[in-house]
């Protein structure tokens, strides 16, 4: 598949960030009845993991940027947007490793989904800390993380069901697909084995 020019990228990225704010308009209609703010189901986050395991890690931080800013001046405020912030640069950290982990067969979707929600959410719990100079918040994290298992792998789950959908859509290769096709064409066949021949 050829690279696609500047233009087309720009189209791309743009109508990605679009889905992605249309996720997180369609998650503010259902609060999560969560202590803190800024706390969500994520379903924005569709759009920024599958930008990271089929496009690059920049055009994933460049969507997650555009997603928390315009989703803090549309349904949030400045708290909300802080605190997203502060959780989403941990979630990208796990989304870094998560990308190798996953392309060399070692986690799924809903593996790295779960890891980038308990990351994202421990950020956020970290920043309250900080903010109220309590550790008393730091009682959540355990309930919070166990959410991460069921909310990350919602999120992880959806990414199965739409990634080839949005690949196709956005007429994305699959690398996962290509790796292994690279893998199986690149594995060593195995030597024949002479045939005995019979004595007689």
């Amino acid at each position: 598949m050829k690279t696609p020019s500047r233009a087309e990228s720009l189209a791309r990225t743009g109508a990605l960030a679009a889905l992605a704010l249309l996720f997180s308009y369609l998650e503010s209609l259902f609060p999560l009845p969560l202590p803190l703010p800024g706390f969500k189901l994520g379903l924005g986050n569709v759009v920024v993991l599958f930008a990271a395991f089929f496009l690059s890690l920049p055009h994933a931080a460049v969507l997650s940027l555009l997603k928390i800013l315009v989703s803090a001046l549309l349904f949030g405020n400045p708290i909300s947007l802080l605190f997203s912030l502060f959780g989403s640069f941990f979630s990208f950290l796990t989304l870094i490793a998560s990308q190798k982990l996953l392309r060399g067969g070692k986690i799924t979707f809903v593996g790295a989904s779960v890891l980038s929600a308990a990351a994202f959410n421990a950020g956020q719990i970290l920043f309250a800390s900080l903010l109220t100079k309590s550790h008393a918040l730091l009682f959540y994290l355990p309930a919070l993380l166990l959410a991460s298992l069921v909310l990350g792998g919602t999120v992880g789950l959806l990414l199965n069901l739409l990634s080839s959908r949005l690949a196709r859509l956005f007429r994305v290769p699959d690398p996962l697909r290509q790796d292994a096709a690279k893998k199986a064409c690149g594995s060593p066949k195995e030597p024949e084995r002479p045939s005995r021949k019979d004595p007689r």
